[in-house]
């Protein structure tokens, strides 16, 4: 049973791939989390008992794997309700109707974005360079740095992953309009994973931004796909990637995955000190029972012993907190299992457990109601894709932007278990900001007059009006 609800979840991202494309790549954040993560709980599930030096505890056998894999397809399965063939063919018919090239004179959305990008990276690196510690050469960690950086690294930190997909809508909104790519924008993705790489990232980063700049590309395979029903991702690609693309696109996922192979070995035998088997051990610990450690105990103490307090897990993640600010789901699961002093020192400190979903909404809900509040959540973040998606297609890029905003909290919900953004005030001016942008925009665009045009301004007129 383990195996097969665990295969079945493998089978299903692939099926996305050959058949759903656009879901797939609209979802491939998320879509490689769930495969890891199934991919741990099978190893711990049926290799186990196995130890877990962060637990400090023998994890496993047991049959975490079907009730993950279980939710997953809950959440998954709004996507191909919301993504049906007749709605992707609607949102295809409001794209924009290729044109020529653009005039040398015209400064467009694309070249302002690129301009700016350009001397937020000069200045990112100068920083960097002038700040005296690189911290691939000094050999600490990444977290230790991120606490000393300025004021351009925070931002990277914050906003790295909205920066990634900002820069993949105009990369794609290119094609969009002209049937070409702005590779550009490919150079700027590369500059950053070479920053991420110096300043210490491993994994993480450099998955996070590059999946956040691919999806956006599922406005183009939604357009290309219009009429042809449920097209594969393989039939497709020669219809929207030429050789050039082909090859940058493996040049850049080359790179990356060198560059996060050297930073994973950098890390556990220069940074960390660990030699040999103990190196090895060390990795086989991070990619096969991190993932999962913290969602077994949980599942093993909610859904097999039965013990859960709604009462103690709401007061945990929304009124007292560990560390108020941040993601209060880990604070609670690892409190629950390791206990204190340690879970204090490891949050304080900046270290926290990674995994948090779907184990987060049973311990809050109870074993029969999570699973109503896990179906829920699916919906709203098909929704809101949908909203983005189409908003990339219609060329409506403040409301694009502003989906990913709100997005974003479940994105973080569904890799780290995190509930307390819904809380922060914030969030919810990002909701009217949204329902907002969604009416004006339309308006506006219906006016002719589009709140953010792809043509700002002519080059031209900018020169004399300068000059005079």
């Amino acid at each position: 049973m383990t195996l097969l609800a665990g295969v079945s979840v493998l089978l299903f991202i692939v099926w996305l791939g050959l058949f759903r494309s656009t879901i797939f790549v609209c979802l491939a954040f998320l879509l490689f989390t769930f495969a890891w993560r199934t991919i741990s709980s099978l190893y711990i599930d049926l290799s186990g008992p196995v130890f877990s030096s962060q637990l400090q505890m023998y994890i496993g056998p047991g049959v975490m794997t079907v009730f993950q894999s279980v939710a997953y397809f809950v959440t998954l399965i709004p996507f191909l309700w919301v993504f049906n063939s007749a709605a992707l063919d609607e949102w295809a018919r409001s794209a924009p109707t290729p044109e020529p090239r653009a005039r040398h004179s015209q400064l467009t959305l694309s070249d302002a974005t690129f301009y700016a990008s350009v001397l937020f990276l000069v200045l990112l690196f100068g920083a960097l360079i002038q700040g005296g510690v690189i911290p691939l050469f000094a050999k600490i960690e990444r977290w230790t740095f991120n606490e000393q950086a300025n004021v351009l690294h925070g931002f990277v930190i914050e906003r790295g992953d909205m920066l990634c997909f900002w820069w993949g809508t105009m990369f794609v909104a290119e094609w969009l309009r002209r049937q070409r790519y702005d590779y550009r924008f490919l150079g700027l993705l590369a500059a950053m994973i070479f920053y991420i790489f110096l300043v210490g990232g491993r994994f993480s980063p450099f998955y996070r931004y590059c999946a956040f700049f691919v999806i956006p590309f599922s406005a183009a395979l939604l357009v290309q796909a219009r009429g042809l029903g449920s097209a594969s991702l393989f039939s497709l690609m020669p219809r929207i990637a030429d050789r050039r693309i082909v090859l940058a696109g493996t040049s850049v996922i080359a790179a990356t995955a060198a560059m996060i192979a050297f930073a994973l070995y950098w890390n556990l035998t220069r940074v960390r000190g660990f030699e040999g088997e103990a190196a090895r051990g060390a990795f086989v610990e991070r990619v096969l029972v991190q993932p999962s450690e913290i969602g077994w105990a949980s599942y093993q103490r909610v859904l097999v012993n039965g013990d859960w307090d709604a009462r103690h897990a709401f007061d945990a993640l929304f009124e007292r907190p560990i560390v108020a600010g941040r993601n209060t789901t880990p604070q609670f699961l690892m409190s629950e299992t390791i206990g204190e002093p340690r879970t204090t020192e490891h949050i304080t400190g900046g270290f926290q457990f990674a995994g948090g979903f779907p184990e987060i909404f049973f311990e809050l809900f109870g074993p029969y109601f999570g699973w109503i509040f896990l179906l829920g959540a699916g919906w709203l973040t098909a929704l809101i894709s949908a909203v983005m998606i189409r908003s990339i297609v219609a060329e409506r890029y403040l409301t694009a932007a502003l989906s990913f905003y709100v997005l974003y909290g479940f994105y973080v919900m569904y890799i780290g278990g995190m509930l307390n953004f819904v809380a922060t005030p914030t969030y919810w001016v990002k909701i009217a900001a949204l329902f907002a942008a969604i009416v004006m925009e339309e308006r506006a665009q219906r006016l002719g007059r589009p709140i953010l045009p792809w043509v700002l301004a002519d080059r031209t007129r900018l020169f004399r009006r300068s000059a005079v």
